[in-house]
Formats: C-alpha cells, structure tokens, sequence
C-alpha cells in the first residue's frame, strides 16, 4: 500500500541572491554601528558626568589598564546585545530588517512561516559562524537555495518579498501561477 506524502508548501518568490543579500547586510551593519555609536557617547557621557574619566587618570597604572579593559568588554557586549537585539527582533516581527525591507528581501522558515525565537537566535549564532573568512556568506553562491551556513543552522531561506498586487501582469507572477496550476493538476 503506497503511503502518500504531505505536499510540500510552495513558496512565492526566488530566492534572494548574494549581491542582494550582501547590500542588505551592509546597510543593516550600518544602522547597527550608528546606533552602538549613540550608545557609546552615552556611556562616555556618563563617565564624564560622574568624573569617572578623571578618576580613570589618577589610579595606577595598571588598575587604570584593568579599568580600561573592563570597559572596553562592557561596551563591546553592550554592542553584541544592541545587534542580536536588532537582528533577532526583525526577523522575528517581520522576517526584514531595514536593510532587507529596502533591498526587498525577507527571511522566512523553509516551510514559509515567520521566524520563531529558537530559529532567530540560531540564525544570529549562525552568523558570527559564518563571519569566519566569510566562508558561510560566500556559501551563497553555491548553494541551490541560496542558503548560507546561519540559514542552514537556522533551517530558513531569504527569498523576495515582491508584494503580490505590484506583480500583477509581469513575468514573475505568470511563471509562479503557472507552476502553482502544474502543481495542483498532477
């Protein structure tokens, strides 16, 4: 007795390719930076309110170094925290980040729906693995599905996010009715 599979969902639109992608990730990083850049002035602003940056000077010089350092590893996961914040919220509201919205892509599961927290955050750990030599971004290019080495770890795909309403009567449309219609009838 042949046992019948669950269809697999289709989903809308291509997948996102690695020059768009890439663009996405620069404004995003951006945006990042300006916002950390805020925070850090704030810090310093702090420090200087509270002459803590005076008090910095008059320590010895090697509790002057531990202070530095202590810190320079406060603002940096203070930064780490703003960034998997940003990433893992928008991809988790909307599956776009202001970067992805204004290249028109959009990160979703592999069976279409949006991100969950566990898929997000496995993204995001995904994407300082692939920050090695940029190994896991270059694998974009390769892969079938433009998947990078965060959005296997992920189990999600980055595809276009072309609102249906603009497409009507273009060749994308067309070719995604066509084969939904090929789909149904076998």
């Amino acid at each position: 007795m042949p046992t019948e599979q669950a269809p697999q969902p289709v989903i809308l639109g291509r997948y996102a390719g690695f020059f768009s992608r890439a663009a996405a990730y620069v404004l995003d990083r951006a945006i990042v930076s300006g916002i950390s850049f805020l925070v850090t002035m704030a810090i310093d602003y702090v420090f200087s309110f509270f002459h803590l940056d005076q008090w910095l000077l008059t320590l010895s010089e090697r509790a002057a170094l531990n202070a530095g350092l202590t810190i320079l590893l406060v603002v940096v996961g203070i930064n780490l925290l703003i960034t998997t914040a940003y990433n893992v919220g928008f991809w988790m509201m909307s599956g776009q980040t202001p970067g992805k919205r204004i290249l028109g892509v959009r990160v979703i599961r592999t069976d279409g729906t949006r991100l969950r927290m566990g898929n997000a955050l496995r993204r995001q750990v995904g994407y300082w693995i692939s920050s090695i030599f940029y190994l896991g971004f270059l694998w974009i290019l390769f892969d079938n599905k433009r998947q990078g080495f965060h959005d296997k770890v992920a189990g999600t795909i980055v595809t276009y996010s072309w609102p249906e309403g603009r497409l009507r009567g273009t060749f994308v449309i067309e070719r995604v009715q066509r084969f939904t219609d090929s789909k149904s009838k076998t």
